[in-house]
């Protein structure tokens, strides 16, 4: 087990290292780096089971451009995607992307700010079609996010 110093330490030398390596430049460079080191300490996991990139589906020209991580259960090799929407701000809450009930498109299933938020969202049965639509466990931007296919009924924009 290593100190709180030396994990504060790794995490430090972990942002410098990807933000200077980063091939989508040093700002957005940092962004992927503080999504991964904020996604580790969420789910109590090492850096080497984070991985970012960039999400060109909601990509957009304002600085803090979305982020996907995901994160790589060290047990069982299951994988969960996280979308952090506005990367620049550190206490924006990461979204867990999942299959959309009605049309599979990967949308925000649950807000997530901590382990017991996950815990939360897996404890639930899978979502209906009929469901999403009683529910007040789905994130405020599940019905407009940019996941959704073209013909989704909960991706309807207006």
């Amino acid at each position: 087990m290593t100190s709180l110093a030396e994990r504060a330490h790794a995490a430090a030398v972990f942002i410098r290292h990807t933000t200077a390596i980063s091939p989508h430049g040093p700002y957005r460079g940092e962004e992927h780096a503080r999504t991964a080191v904020r996604l580790a300490a969420a789910l109590g996991l090492g850096l080497d089971q984070i991985t970012t990139a960039p999400d060109w589906l909601r990509r957009r020209t304002t600085p803090g451009e979305p982020v996907l991580a995901t994160a790589t259960c060290p047990d069982t090799s299951e994988k969960y995607v996280f979308l952090a929407r506005f990367p620049i701000y550190d206490d924006e809450p990461l979204e867990l992307l999942g299959p959309c009930p009605q049309c599979t498109g990967q949308v925000p299933l649950a807000t997530i700010r901590h382990l017991a938020d996950l815990g939360t969202h897996l404890a639930r049965a899978p979502l209906t079609p009929e469901d999403a639509l009683h529910t007040d466990t789905l994130p405020d931007t599940f019905s407009d996010d940019d996941g959704h296919t073209s013909t989704c009924r909960y991706g309807e924009t207006l």
